[in-house]
């Protein structure tokens, strides 16, 4: 199908080199016959796009950030419109890894960790939306903090409910990353877990873990206004770490005993030190928050974890999350949609930017809204 006449240029929010944000625009091709065109409508602002801004994950610049996107088919080739039986205006969510889908980690179903993606033994570009495919990749639609993304025959769609609204749909990306850390830490019926950090990932992660069976879920955090958000959200006790002198007391208190999962989202790495004095002997502790590229990873003494046989699992990414974040939307067990405090043109980007950092104005979610 021949792209649209509107769709000539696309705005983009572009980080040029660390530090430095500017707004452009680049021209929108046609899609080939295996490929789509999305019109953007939401995208979410994470605290991973801080983190790029600043240089802490990689050098992947000049880069259009985003990779918590909803929105719609706005031009689609025939083989895509077959094989994904989709047609213009139908509302898709694109995870934001393309995958290979041939080597040893695809093949597993980790698709999260495809070995065409992995830094630590490739060079150039990565296969990651708005975290390192630079701009300057073909065609340069690469990040949600656009009106256009490029979405060739390798990426993972979804279709999305039309019954969403755009600002409730754009949680999916975050919520499907909360359901792959239950699926890491394998949460099931009867586990008592903590979750270190009520940001939008923990409070959805608490969520999901309460989905997912979980008979106690204890939050922790600093700020009291999250941490009282966080009741709405499956969890049964929430606990200041900040004004409590001996946490692991206070919560063998609440609970009866230690966790049997604990789940850091905080991304700094006091938390992960501190998750492993909270689980029990044999229990699981999954890692989840980003600290940045050259954080230490350190878990105290030797004692904390190795005398204890505690599994220790870093989550990435979504992998196998959409669909049952999909179907928790829908389904509205939990208020999805006071997650979204704020929004803002794209335009206002910097304004945001300023809020999300400052964690000013009680701040949950802040998304960017390209069209409504």
């Amino acid at each position: 199908m021949p792209i649209d006449d509107v769709l000539g240029r696309s705005r983009q929010v572009i980080f040029p080199a660390a530090g430095s944000i500017e707004v452009g625009t680049v021209d929108v091709p046609p899609p080939g016959p295996g490929d789509l065109v999305m019109r953007v409508r939401r995208v979410g602002i994470c605290a991973t796009d801080l983190h790029l801004l600043d240089g802490h994950i990689g050098d992947p610049f000049p880069l259009v950030p985003g990779h918590e996107f909803v929105g719609e088919v706005a031009a689609i080739g025939a083989t895509a419109a077959a094989d994904r039986h989709l047609a213009v205006g139908d509302r898709i969510a694109v995870e934001m890894q393309l995958p290979c889908g041939t080597c040893a980690r695809c093949l597993e179903g980790r698709y999260n960790i495809c070995e065409r993606d992995d830094p630590a033994t490739l060079a150039g570009p990565g296969r990651e939306y708005g975290v390192n495919i630079p701009r300057t990749s073909h065609p340069g639609l690469w990040g949600g903090y656009a009106d256009y993304l490029w979405v060739p025959a390798e990426a993972i769609v979804h279709r999305m409910p039309s019954e969403l609204p755009w600002d409730t749909a754009a949680l999916v990306e975050p919520l499907a990353v909360a359901f792959r850390t239950i699926h890491r830490g394998r949460v099931g019926p009867g586990d008592r877990v903590v979750i270190i950090g009520p940001g939008p990932v923990g409070l959805l992660t608490s969520a999901a873990a309460k989905i997912a069976g979980a008979s106690h879920v204890t939050m922790v955090g600093t700020r009291d206004h999250r941490l009282e958000l966080s009741t709405r959200f499956g969890a049964d006790v929430a606990i200041n770490s900040r004004t409590t002198p001996d946490l692991q007391r206070a919560i063998a208190a609440a609970i009866g005993g230690l966790a049997d999962v604990v789940i850091e989202v905080a991304g700094v790495p006091a938390a992960q030190s501190q998750a492993v004095t909270l689980v029990r002997r044999g229990g699981r502790v999954v890692l989840a928050g980003a600290c940045g590229w050259t954080a230490d990873v350190t878990f105290g003494s030797d004692r904390d974890l190795l005398t204890r046989e505690i599994d220790v699992l870093p989550s990435f990414l979504s992998a196998g999350g959409y669909e049952p974040s999909i179907a928790a939307l829908v389904e509205g067990a939990f208020p999805f949609a006071e997650l979204v405090t704020h929004r803002f043109p794209l335009e206002n980007v910097r304004d945001a930017y300023e809020l999300v950092r400052g964690k000013r104005d009680d701040v949950i979610k802040a998304v960017l809204v390209l069209s409504d």
